[in-house]
């Protein structure tokens, strides 16, 4: 039998720590909270999680507004790694980010993590530049 997903939107900050705590090694590469407190998704535009039929949070998105560049962000457990929720995350903030009138979002990647660049390509981010030697920015036209 295949699992079953709900993405909600809007979580609390307790929803986030629950979702972090059973990230596993998916924190590595996904370093958002390391220096903001998790308070910070009440400035976000969007945030949602995932979560399974056993009720564990498995997957997190955000778009954050950080002056004139609207950023995208995804995490998905390690444990469920594969299963296509970060193609789900990423069409739910893709039409979110459209719903608001966003005209082109951002992300960075670890230049290693080859699975999520293959995701974003599919999503039509296209590169553009390095953060550092280690971390690449794409970039999604959206208007």
């Amino acid at each position: 039998m295949e699992s079953q997903y709900l993405i909600f939107d809007n979580p609390g900050t307790a929803d986030i720590s629950a979702f972090l705590n059973n990230a596993g090694n998916s924190v590595n590469s996904f370093r958002y909270f390391d220096k903001r407190p998790l308070s910070i998704i009440e400035n976000h535009l969007v945030t949602c999680l995932i979560r399974d039929e056993a009720h564990n949070y498995v997957g997190y998105g955000h778009l954050d507004k950080d002056g004139d560049t609207v950023w995208l962000g995804i995490a998905v457990a390690e444990e469920t790694r594969g299963k296509g929720l970060g193609k789900m995350i990423m069409s739910f903030l893709v039409k979110r980010a459209k719903d608001l009138s966003v005209e082109s979002v951002q992300l960075s990647v670890d230049k290693t993590n080859t699975p999520a660049i293959h995701l974003y390509l599919s999503f039509g981010f296209a590169q553009a530049g390095l953060l550092n030697e280690k971390v690449q920015l794409m970039k999604l036209t959206i208007a």
